[in-house]
């Protein structure tokens, strides 16, 4: 648990104008400290053109931001996974940091490429001799005196699996946007989307053998024009690698897509996706006829395979409830700050 005294500021680490599912979990977070009556603050780096750093999706959780961090013990920092550097920084010596576990697989895309270009430098052979470069790995953060919080359940089973304890589980919600855009009025059609930046070869091939299939590529689309697809299709794919808890399948259960998904990452989990397993497939080659069986049956039988989801679409609705009561559960506050 992370005790907050009056005095404490929390300072998150973020990068600047930049919209994606990370940053806006960023933004969530101190939103709501500071509902609490923290002292909540953005804190973007790098940002050197000191121009406002605030992206315009993120103005509507009114969080303050700086551009200095006061490096004392009574101060919190909290980081993202792929935003380590802090750990190892003299100037951020004193103050105490958090890992928030956004991402799972991000965090190995970001550091796996870093040590092998480090590695490469002369200077960094050098520097073994008389300053080391230090990483970010588990078992440097696992020696770190530093606290960690999960974001899913792929992400705190992987940090118990490499003997890292998290002081607890918070997870973001979906923004309020999406279900402003839910249109009951448009009629499903036998539409499938999916989105082509984060699949893999898989989803190709079964595309390229269901040419019978109305497929719709989400890409370099408005948030508005997203939404509208998915108020149309009946029918969301997903076969990505799901680095924590994505918010595209997310946003198409609020939709009232049905939703076919692969098991890697976070997927796998029914604690971050609770859906029926018969819509949760291996990366197989022979499970393709299996789901293609399961769309057939997603698009003929809508109204019927649709009610599967209410489920998860209820825990959508309540993400936000859920998110309050993680932080309180995190956060320890002294009686005589905390709000009522």
């Amino acid at each position: 648990m992370l005790l907050i005294k009056p005095q404490t500021k929390i300072y998150f680490f973020c990068a600047p104008n930049f919209a994606t599912g990370g940053p806006e979990a960023l933004h969530q977070l101190a939103h709501h400290l500071n509902k609490l009556g923290c002292n909540a603050y953005m804190y973007y780096e790098p940002d050197k053109k000191k121009v406002n750093p605030v992206h315009p999706f993120y103005e509507k959780y009114n969080v303050p931001f700086v551009r200095k961090i006061i490096n004392e013990n009574t101060n919190i920092l909290i980081l993202p996974e792929t935003s380590l550097d802090p750990l190892f920084d003299k100037k951020f010596s004193e103050i105490k940091k958090v890992i928030w576990w956004l991402s799972v697989t991000n965090y190995y895309l970001q550091l796996n490429p870093k040590i092998r270009r480090t590695k490469r430098k002369i200077t960094f052979w050098l520097r073994k001799l008389y300053n080391p470069v230090t990483f970010p790995t588990l078992s440097t953060i696992k020696d770190l005196e530093i606290y960690n919080i999960a974001h899913s359940y792929f992400s705190k089973v992987h940090l118990l699996e490499n003997n890292i304890k998290p002081i607890g589980q918070i997870s973001d919600y979906m923004n309020h946007t999406y279900f402003d855009m839910v249109d009951v009025k448009t009629a499903k059609e036998n539409i499938i989307i999916y989105n082509p930046k984060k699949n893999s070869d898989f989803l190709n091939k079964i595309i390229e053998v269901t040419p019978q299939f109305n497929w719709i590529p989400l890409f370099n689309l408005t948030p508005t024009q997203v939404a509208g697809w998915m108020n149309k299709a009946k029918l969301y794919v997903d076969f990505g690698y799901h680095p924590g808890k994505e918010r595209m399948p997310r946003e198409a259960c609020i939709m009232n897509c049905c939703l076919i998904i692969g098991k890697d990452g976070s997927a796998k989990y029914t604690e971050d996706m609770p859906i029926p397993d018969k819509y949760r497939f291996e990366k197989e080659e022979q499970k393709i006829n299996k789901i293609i069986t399961q769309i057939n049956n997603c698009l003929d039988n809508y109204e019927i395979e649709i009610e599967n989801f209410k489920p998860y679409r209820e825990i959508l609705l309540n993400e936000e409830t859920t998110f309050i009561k993680d932080i309180k559960t995190v956060f320890r506050f002294e009686n005589e700050y905390r709000k009522p």
